[in-house]
């Protein structure tokens, strides 16, 4: 692991946070933490009690969630096995409090076996993307378990999920290519999307096909809300 930077935050129970000094670290924890990109959806979702966390980096927002929704449980899937390291190690109090699970993963539109991008370096965590390995190529690195969305959330053990958080740098295309009955146990998504991935993976039209108001500020984070929960109906 690079050399780190060891932070204490003030909210979620003081925990201390190690962040690398390359690299994105500092930019995500100032995004998260400090600008609080998704503090929209704290409005948006006033009770939460399970949290996917799809590209869940280094948990910085797996925390911030954490400490806003004190009763919420959290399954973080990060797939850079160097990130997914430090993510287990600074969600460590969440894990040992049984309130947090991790996966070493990427969504895909099927099981298959990944690894990183050509134009990615495996230790490179700025942006990490995810190819699918052809022979036994994966660009020198190791390679990633990729799962269709449907397997993760089997993973999770959640038979709801009320907040699925996605940060997964282009794989937005994937995630939406699988069987999608998924969606129906899911009541909220935050999304932030890369390059042409809201219109290539035809989110705007999945999204009201399955009830979902979508709620586009135009910001960091696109939200999208089961209409029936907005109105305060069980979905």
């Amino acid at each position: 692991m690079d050399g780190g930077l060891s932070l204490t935050l003030r909210r979620a129970g003081k925990m201390t946070i190690t962040l690398r000094e390359s690299g994105s670290d500092m930019l995500t924890f100032i995004e998260v933490i400090k600008e609080q990109v998704y503090k929209d959806v704290l409005s948006l979702v006033p009770r939460c009690e399970a949290i996917v966390d799809l590209g869940a980096n280094i948990g910085l927002a797996s925390l911030y969630f954490a400490s806003h929704y004190p009763a919420c449980r959290i399954f973080a899937v990060e797939p850079n096995p160097s990130t997914y390291a430090l993510l287990t190690s600074n969600l460590a109090p969440l894990i040992e409090a049984g309130r947090c699970q991790t996966l070493n993963a990427a969504v895909w539109r099927r099981a298959t076996d990944l690894g990183a991008a050509e134009s990615v370096k495996t230790n490179h965590y700025s942006a990490f993307k995810t190819t699918e390995v052809v022979g036994e190529s994966s660009q020198g690195g190791p390679k990633i378990s990729g799962l269709p969305m449907s397997r993760i959330l089997l993973q999770s053990g959640f038979q709801k999920v009320d907040l699925l958080k996605v940060d997964i740098e282009g794989a937005e295309v994937e995630l939406f290519q699988d069987e999608l009955s998924w969606l129906t146990t899911v009541r909220a998504i935050a999304i932030e999307f890369h390059g042409e991935s809201r219109r290539l993976s035809n989110f705007d039209e999945i999204m009201a096909t399955y009830g979902f108001k979508v709620i586009d500020g135009g910001s960091h984070t696109v939200v999208a809300v089961k209409t029936n929960w907005i109105t305060g109906h069980s979905s």
